[in-house]
């Protein structure tokens, strides 16, 4: 079988941290690549992809695949649903997988749609005016879900809500955890002078945005100094990763209470970090005191997982996606003062926290991107089964 993976949302990781759906993207194509199959990867990447980093994206392939750079000329629209599928028909692909859930208009064969969230149909509110991607969100992404031949889901949550709103796509969904794999050899002397390593550190990481839920954190950042201001001097909250939308009230709020510690902090007890690179991903989370996820939703929650892999102590709402990956691992929390608790427990008791270091790191082995692409292989070989069944 020939096999088209759009990888339209690929990424250059190692030079800043992507979106959950970029970073998917990166990982699974790298380890489908990786599987020994007869079938033949007709890899799409886009042209702004640099050479070398195709190269370290196909490294160790098992299977044959052949590089598509896009070489189309841009017209909105018009490039990728009608000239994009087209070229996908002359290179006589027989499937096309789609990480990120969307499928030229023109494209009629089979295929396979990752879905990751469907909160921007439950949630509007959470996210940005929709502008250029309202015709997406509207049209392309119900469309593709309808045509598919199988559907992916990130996990049991997102799986039910899918069916929820989509109730036609019940039989053909099934779900594909993502996986996590820490990278071997990191340099924790790299990015040092960049962390406050000298002192206890509060981690958020993600992109900055109403969805995340940061206010929950701040305040019970605050309500935990305020019980012990001792920590005042040792104890510091980054909120590393970019600034996205409607960010107002968390500068608000951080500004507020940096303000109330400024005697004791004049540099400030919160601070934004910033984008960070996937190396300083990796040495924040190996090195924070513990990582706080407040999120109101999520189709899976990565970081999350990512921490847990690396024995970092995870404090995290009860989104649903979060306790189905989390499990007992995680420390979830309903309001500020049990959370304000919970960053007591893993600051100031570090030994009673240790069980739930181990927990996460135990837990956070059942997920493997290997796992997840041959479970993904599997997907897309049962639609030619299927096909051939007729």
């Amino acid at each position: 079988m020939r096999i088209v993976i759009d990888g339209e949302t690929l990424c250059d990781a190692s030079g800043g941290v992507g979106a959950g759906i970029e970073h998917y993207t990166w990982e699974i194509t790298t380890r489908l690549l990786r599987l020994k199959t007869e079938h033949t990867f007709l890899l799409y990447v886009p042209n702004a992809l640099l050479l070398e980093r195709i190269r370290v994206l196909v490294e160790g392939a098992q299977s044959k695949f052949i590089i598509i750079r896009s070489h189309i000329p841009h017209v909105p629209f018009f490039s990728r649903h009608v000239l994009l599928p087209l070229r996908w028909l002359f290179s006589r692909a027989d499937l096309v997988f789609s990480p990120f859930g969307q499928i030229p208009l023109l494209w009629l064969k089979p295929s396979v749609i990752t879905i990751h969230d469907v909160a921007i149909y439950e949630h509007p509110e959470w996210f940005a005016p929709l502008g250029n991607q309202d015709f997406s969100v509207r049209t392309i992404v119900p469309r593709s879900i309808a045509r598919a031949s199988r559907i992916l889901a990130v996990s049991k949550t997102t799986a039910e809500r899918l069916v929820n709103l989509f109730p036609s796509v019940a039989g053909k969904t099934a779900v594909v955890y993502e996986g996590v794999g820490v990278p071997k050899n990191l340099s924790f002397d790299a990015s040092s002078k960049r962390f406050p390593f000298d002192r206890d550190v509060v981690l958020f990481l993600g992109t900055i945005e109403p969805r995340k839920n940061l206010p929950f954190a701040i305040e019970a950042f605050d309500a935990f100094l305020r019980q012990h201001p001792e920590c005042v001097s040792t104890v510091r909250f980054i909120l590393a990763g970019k600034k996205g939308w409607g960010t107002e009230e968390v500068s608000r709020l951080v500004q507020e209470v940096n303000q109330v510690w400024s005697d004791l902090a004049p540099e400030g007890v919160i601070q934004f970090l910033g984008a960070v690179t996937e190396e300083e991903k990796w040495i924040l989370l190996a090195r924070a005191s513990v990582f706080v996820f407040p999120s109101f939703d999520e189709g899976f929650g990565l970081p999350v997982l990512e921490a847990m892999a690396v024995g970092t102590p995870v404090i995290a709402s009860r989104a649903e996606a979060i306790v189905e990956v989390g499990g007992d691992a995680v420390m979830c929390v309903d309001d500020v003062e049990s959370f304000a608790l919970a960053m007591a427990q893993c600051l100031l008791l570090p030994e009673g926290v240790k069980m739930l270091r181990k927990d996460g790191i135990d837990r956070a082995k059942e997920f493997t991107w290997e796992r997840a692409a041959r479970e993904t292989l599997q997907v897309i070989e049962s639609v030619e089964q299927k096909k051939s069944q007729k």
